[in-house]
This record gives structure tokens, C-alpha cells and sequence, in this order.
């Protein structure tokens, strides 16, 4: 074997050992790797070794190589203890992993020849954040010092992030207003505070860089606590962002990120004022993808002078229209919204759009939702895009611009769905139906007038739903993926005939109000008597489909079932009765 040749060089012996791992040829590696232990130090060669039986989730395997590397006086260097850590990270076996980290990095501190630096804590940090052992976490984290393992930005996130997913994981299955789930919380933040008050200090005395990562992970802890908590995330963003508080009354919006120039000189973040120093987030320098010795470089650098504020990006973004979702300040979202993509250029992503749909939508702003749909990027206008803008314009019901603001957002969904959506189409009737207070209103003084008005507004949604919802359900007669039998085809259809039928229901339901209340001309009602007759047909038919050898008690059952599913409004019904 020619690699024989280069038996006392080190670095050839690693290289062989790289290539045969990758082509697979673990135990040709290993083999060359014991023969060359007993001529020389080949540290590099066992973490080769080391870090494939990691990447193929073999723990004990890389773990006993560990030991054999130590037993043949191969001193482990820092890279072996960083692969072995962020191996364990990975580990389909949490609690095992848990377990040799805590061993090993145990060691290190205490008898090792070599000492765990931040890289080493961090990534034991990761192991037992992926694990959910906060215990042997904040262990961990207790052996940060202000040399060697001077925690980061990253430490505190890594942190931070564990808490937020500890109480995901023990929320679910509980009551939201569970005694000992609220306490679990409460606990969660007070650690939380604890870590970032360590946080504020270091960022203050300029040992630490703030980044939004840092940032959003403390926020996202704030958002599982109760309204004080969700509050004070805006409160965190100006601290450390200086990003404002748009929510306020008299809160102004600024033109700029940038001090005013009529703004006084203000005293450095460090000091006694809680004013935060001009730094304007434009001439800060990026610093995520700085590594850790960069960035403690450059808080060393600052040590005399401001601290650097961290630049806001679309996690940021998404945070604050969350908070503002869950404090019901809604109204300020298209502040905030404006000042992020316009004063601060932030690109929004897919969150950051349905973050403010949800936000605004919770806020029953039917006219924002129908500005902010048309300006959604294409690819992420789905289903769920427009069952939420509808939704708006139907609690929106006391603005008499709500069925104006429906209509704009269902011309979006008829030039972007090839298929209509049945749950969107029959949201879209009921704003028509629930958007009636101004016809309440007129009727006080021109009972007629209302009454043509209403009908030519439920005409209206009727004329535009009627093409859409033919070529629907143009879709069950030619659908695009091929099954091996009807029946098949039969149960994966099953759930959208249902909503069909449901959508149908609905529209048979408004016409009947329209023509029985004589709302409309003979004309519009003659046509409207036809399409009534069109959509019994489609209902009978999906039925028959649907259950061929249903009894009638569990045919009605089914029914009623399909017409409730996924809708349950007190708007059912016309609110108004001529």
C-alpha cells in the first residue's frame, strides 16, 4: 500500500483517512489510524474517525473511540471535544448524550489538561437544549467565567431558546389556564429575566453583541407569559433595537432610523439615563455571522464607547406583530409595519406577512387585509391566505366598507387559485350577509331602498362565486392525480365534497332569502331560481355518492355535520328580518 510510504507524516495519514471514509471504507481507515498511533501523534486521523461515527448517529461508537484515542496516548485537542459535543447534539439518544457530555466537559473543567472554551460550553449547551434537561443546562452555564468561556451572544440564546421549547413541549395536552401550567411559565420568564438582566449588563459594560437572534429568542420566551409579559416585548425592542414605541398615544412614526437633527446630544446606553446613544442601525456593522472571537473582539473594541445596538430583521418583525396580536394593539400593526419595511428597509418573508394578516385580521381591519393581500407575493397566496381575509371582512360587519373590501380580496383569489377554495367561497358569503348594519340603518327612513340594497349585495357575492364554484366542481370530475380505483378516488375526494356541499348549501340558503323576500327584480330572480335548482342537484347527487347505503338518520346526521364543519357563527342566518 502506497500510503505506507507516508507512515510518520501526519498530515498524509489524515488525508488517506478522509478520503477512505468518504468512499465508505471505515475499518481500512480505522486500521491505518491504530498502526500510525504507535509512531506518532495523529489526533487529526481519530477525529476523522470521530466525526463519522457521529454523523451516522453512532454515539457509542464514537464515544469508544474517544476512549481508545486517550487509551493509545492520542491527546484529544479542541476539535475533538467540539466534534464529540455537537455530535451529541444530534443524537437520536437525548438523555445518553446528555449523560457523556456532562461526563466529559465535567473533566475538562476539572482535571483536564485542556480547558473547555466558549465553543466547548456552547456546545454542550446545545446538547442539553435539544434534550430538554434545563437542569444540567444552567449547570453548564454556571462554569462561564470572564476568560477562557466568557459566554456570547450565542450562549444566552441558546439559553433562551431552551426555555421557550421546554414549555412548548409541556403546554400541550394542558388547559390554557391550567394552574400549574401558568406557574411553569411564570418560572420559565423569571429565569428568562435573570439571563437577560446578565445579558444587559455585559451588553452594557460592551463584553457582549446584542443580535436579533439573541433578541428574538428572549422575546419568544415573553410571548408564552400574560399580558405584562407580551407588553414588555416592545419595550425590549426599543431597548436594545431602538426601535420606538409606535404604540403609544402620540407615538409619531419616524422618517428615519437615523437622530433627528433637532434631537439634543443624549448620554451613552452604559450611563445612568436610560436614553439609548444616536447609533442608528444603518451604520451599525452586521455581526451574525461574525464568529465568537470576532465579536468578542469588537466588544472590546467599543469598550469605551456605545454599545452596539442590534440591526432588526424579519424575526424581529414577526415578534412585534405577534406581541401586538396577543396585547390587542392591533391598530398600531401598520405603524410598525411601515416603520420595519420602509424606515428600517427590512424584506418581509412568508412569516412576516402572515403575522400581520393574523394581526390585522384579529383587529377586524378588513380595509388594511384587503390593501395587504394584492401586495402578498404569489407564491405564498394560499387557502389559508384568503380564509383569513375573509374572515376579517366578516367581523368587520359594522363597517359598511367590509363587503367592499371582500369583494377586492376575492378578484386576488380568482386571478391567483385555479381552483376556488369551498371554505374561502362560503366565508365570502358570509360577509355579504353579515355586512348589513348600514342597510339597517337606511331602512329607517327608506324601508324599500334597504331591502333592494341588501339584495343586490347578496346578488353581487352569488354573480361572483357561481364561475368559480363551477369549475370546482369541474376539479372531482377531472382530478389531477391518478388513482388505482374509483373507490379511492371516492375517500381522497371525500373531504372536499363535503365542503362543496356545504358551500352549496350556503349559496341554495341565500337565495332562497333573496328570492322568498322579493329583494331583487323578476329578472335577477328567475336566473337565480335556476342556479338554485343547479346546486340542489349538486347536493343530491354528492349525497347519493357520499352515501349510498347510509341510513336517513345518519344521512341527516352527516349533513348537519358537513354544514357546521369548520363555521359555527351566530351570522348564519340574515341578522335582519323585513
Amino acid at each position: 500500500m502506497k500510503h505506507l510510504e507516508h507512515l510518520y507524516d501526519p498530515y498524509h495519514i489524515a488525508q488517506h483517512v478522509s478520503k477512505a471514509l468518504a468512499r465508505g471504507s471505515f475499518d481500512e481507515a480505522l486500521m491505518m489510524t491504530r498502526i500510525a498511533s504507535r509512531e506518532g501523534k495523529v489526533e487529526v486521523s481519530w477525529n476523522h474517525l470521530i466525526d463519522y461515527q457521529m454523523k451516522n448517529k453512532r454515539l457509542n461508537a464514537a464515544i469508544k473511540l474517544y476512549n481508545e484515542m486517550k487509551k493509545r496516548a492520542q491527546v484529544p485537542n479542541a476539535k475533538t471535544y467540539t466534534i464529540i459535543f455537537r455530535g451529541c447534539a444530534e443524537s437520536l439518544h437525548p438523555k445518553l448524550a446528555v449523560a457523556e457530555t456532562t461526563r466529559i466537559y465535567n473533566f475538562m473543567v476539572a482535571m483536564g489538561a485542556l480547558k473547555p472554551n466558549t465553543i466547548h460550553m456552547n456546545a454542550a449547551l446545545e446538547v442539553c437544549a435539544r434534550a430538554g434537561d434545563l437542569e444540567s443546562l444552567f449547570t453548564i452555564l454556571k462554569s462561564a467565567n470572564e476568560t477562557l468561556r466568557a459566554p456570547d451572544a450565542h450562549t444566552f440564546t441558546i439559553v433562551l431558546n431552551a426555555l421557550s421549547h421546554d414549555f412548548k413541549n409541556t403546554d400541550k395536552g394542558l388547559d390554557p389556564v391550567d394552574r400549574d401550567a401558568k406557574l411553569e411559565v411564570q418560572q420559565h420568564i423569571q429565569r428568562a429575566n435573570a439571563v437577560w438582566a446578565d445579558v444587559m449588563t455585559r451588553w452594557r459594560g460592551a463584553k457582549v453583541v446584542v443580535d436579533e437572534h439573541l433578541v428574538t429568542a428572549m422575546g419568544r420566551v415573553l410571548l408564552t407569559g400574560e399580558y405584562k409579559d407580551n407588553e414588555s416585548i416592545l419595550d425590549l425592542v426599543e431597548q436594545v433595537m431602538r426601535i420606538p414605541r409606535l404604540d403609544k398615544v402620540g407615538g409619531k412614526l419616524p422618517l428615519a432610523p437615523g437622530v433627528d437633527a433637532k434631537t439634543p446630544p443624549q448620554t451613552r446606553a452604559g450611563s445612568d439615563s436610560a436614553t439609548p446613544a444616536p447609533v442608528s442601525p444603518d451604520d451599525a456593522p452586521v455581526v451574525s455571522n461574525l464568529s465568537p472571537k470576532s465579536r468578542r473582539e469588537l466588544a472590546a473594541s467599543r469598550a469605551n464607547s456605545s454599545p452596539l445596538y442590534a440591526r432588526p430583521g424579519p424575526k424581529t418583525l414577526s415578534l412585534v406583530l405577534k406581541a401586538l396580536g396577543k396585547i390587542r394593539k392591533t391598530s398600531s400593526a401598520p405603524r410598525y409595519w411601515a416603520y420595519f419595511t420602509q424606515s428600517l428597509g427590512v424584506t418581509p418573508d412568508r412569516d412576516n406577512y402572515f403575522s400581520y394578516l393574523h394581526a390585522l385580521a384579529s383587529g377586524h381591519a378588513s380595509t388594511q387585509v384587503a390593501a395587504l393581500v394584492p401586495a402578498m407575493p404569489t407564491e405564498i397566496l394560499s387557502f389559508i391566505t384568503f380564509r383569513i381575509a375573509f374572515g376579517a371582512c366578516v367581523h368587520d360587519n359594522l363597517n359598511k366598507d367590509s363587503f367592499k373590501n371582500a369583494c377586492a380580496i376575492f378578484d386576488v383569489m380568482a386571478t391567483h387559485q385555479r381552483y376556488a377554495d369551498a371554505l374561502a367561497l362560503r366565508l365570502f358569503l358570509h360577509a355579504a350577509r353579515a355586512n348589513t348594519r348600514h342597510f339597517h340603518e337606511q331602512a329607517k327612513t327608506d324601508a324599500a331602498g334597504a331591502k333592494r340594497a341588501q339584495g343586490a349585495q347578496l346578488v353581487t357575492a352569488l354573480d361572483r362565486m357561481w364561475e368559480p364554484f363551477r369549475i370546482l366542481l369541474g376539479s372531482f370530475s377531472y382530478p389531477e392525480e391518478a388513482t388505482k380505483s374509483p373507490t379511492e378516488l371516492l375517500e381522497k375526494q371525500r373531504g372536499d365534497m363535503q365542503e362543496v356541499m356545504a358551500t352549496a348549501r350556503r349559496m341554495i340558503s341565500a337565495i332562497d332569502f333573496v328570492v322568498g323576500d322579493n329583494m331583487t327584480d323578476k329578472k335577477t330572480a328567475k336566473t337565480m331560481a335556476v342556479r338554485r335548482t343547479v346546486l340542489q342537484k349538486v347536493v343530491e347527487r354528492y349525497i347519493l355518492k357520499l352515501y349510498p347505503n347510509g341510513s336517513n338518520d345518519q344521512v341527516t346526521k352527516d349533513r348537519w355535520r358537513d354544514v357546521h364543519a369548520l363555521e359555527n357563527s351566530r351570522n348564519d342566518r340574515a341578522p335582519y328580518s323585513w
